[in-house]
């Protein structure tokens, strides 16, 4: 059951991500929704839980977009592992710890990805895509995080729910 839930959140969040936003950029960059689902999901979730998350999310944007296939998957596994290390210090109902890990997690996901490319061997302009890319983005993220993170938070509470329920029932 949980399976096809983030399934479906995964798919509605590639669309967003590919229509909706890209077609209206905050200072030139666009929102990545996968890595916001990532981040919430490993704070509500765990260590385990966010690095499969991550690579199944990183996976599926690497096929959509079709370009360095298997590195956003590795870049949003690495973010998940990390942020779900560290959800176990934090209180989950707090605004502004997702707000946070969302900002530090996006500013780290582009900088690996980044890294990626640059050990690839493509030419990598460090400062224009940090001044141009990934600080408005993560802005955005932190932003869009505000806003859809206590929604995700019942949600993620309503699937565990419905996980032990059809495990007991049989």
């Amino acid at each position: 059951m949980s399976v096809l839930v983030y399934g479906g959140l995964i798919l509605f969040a590639l669309l967003l991500q590919t229509t909706v936003f890209s077609v209206w950029p905050f200072l030139r960059a666009a929102p990545d929704m996968i890595l916001v689902l990532v981040v919430i999901f490993s704070l509500l979730n765990g260590p385990s839980f966010g690095v499969k998350f991550g690579f199944m999310a990183g996976l599926a944007l690497d096929l959509l977009i079709g370009e360095m296939i298997g590195l956003n998957a590795i870049t949003k596994a690495v973010i998940g592992l990390s942020v779900g290390f560290g959800s176990r210090r934090f209180y989950k109902e707090n605004y502004f710890i997702p707000f946070l890990s969302v900002i530090v997690g996006s500013i780290i996901d582009q900088l690996l990805y980044l890294l990626f490319m640059m050990i690839f061997g493509l030419s990598v302009p460090w400062s224009m895509a940090f001044r141009q890319v990934i600080l408005p983005m993560s802005i955005y993220n932190g932003g869009l995080s505000l806003l859809i993170y206590l929604r995700l938070y019942y949600l993620s509470i309503k699937i565990a729910y419905w996980d032990e329920l059809v495990k007991r029932t049989g």
